[in-house]
């Protein structure tokens, strides 16, 4: 009776190890910006990944300013304006190239306005304030819970980043940010690339990304 038990716990362990073993191979991405100048304001790595399950986006104001600079939404989904400063804002948005428009109206302190994400996927938007104009925020209409947003700073040219536990067949990596050109990267390639980040066509730094088990 005891050989039986050992040997049942025995094909159990190899059963675990097998069934871990499959799914715990995934790759890691570790990524250096270097701006020439000063940067722009935000930015988002990312890999695609369809049909993901993705915590609710929701974006705050306070001291006549948006908490965030951006926010990753899954298409279809909701985001969610809260208002908990002690004035009246006017969150709105209008990029018609990714066929975003939305107002929500005067929104009182204390008050929640939501939004559905009916635009463009893979898309970034601007949302501002018509009472504020010097208020702004972002959007990244994403299907992905493999994404990093690096908040830029104008005296620091130099950043890193890494996203953990993608999975070894994702395809591409993205990094995007707002009016600036696309970065677009075959993760089938290789392991490690260097890839100028440009405005208008205009080189204004450097992405590096190295793959990683």
């Amino acid at each position: 009776m005891q050989l039986r038990l050992v040997n049942v716990f025995r094909n159990f362990v190899i059963v675990v190890a097998i069934f871990s073993s499959s799914y715990a191979i995934a790759d890691s991405i570790k990524g250096t910006i270097t701006f020439i100048k000063k940067p722009p304001m935000v930015g988002i790595a990312y890999v695609p990944f369809i049909n993901s399950a993705m915590s609710k986006a929701e974006i705050d104001q306070l001291d006549k300013r948006f908490t965030a600079k951006m926010a990753v939404v899954k298409p279809g989904d909701y985001v969610t304006f809260k208002n908990s400063d002690n004035v009246e804002h006017n969150v709105f948005a209008n990029t018609p190239q990714q066929s975003a428009k939305f107002d929500v109206g005067l929104m009182s302190p204390g008050a929640e306005k939501r939004i559905k994400v009916d635009w463009n996927e893979n898309s970034i938007i601007r949302v501002g304030c018509k009472i504020h104009p010097k208020m702004r925020t972002y959007l990244a209409s994403i299907d992905s819970p493999y994404h990093k947003i690096i908040e830029f700073n104008k005296s620091i040219k130099k950043y890193t980043f890494t996203i953990n536990n993608i999975p070894e067949d994702a395809k591409h990596f993205i990094f995007n940010i707002p009016k600036y050109d696309a970065v677009t990267i075959d993760l089938t390639t290789g392991t490690f690339w260097t890839v100028d980040v440009s405005k208008k066509g205009k080189v204004r730094g450097q992405i590096t990304i190295n793959k990683s088990r």
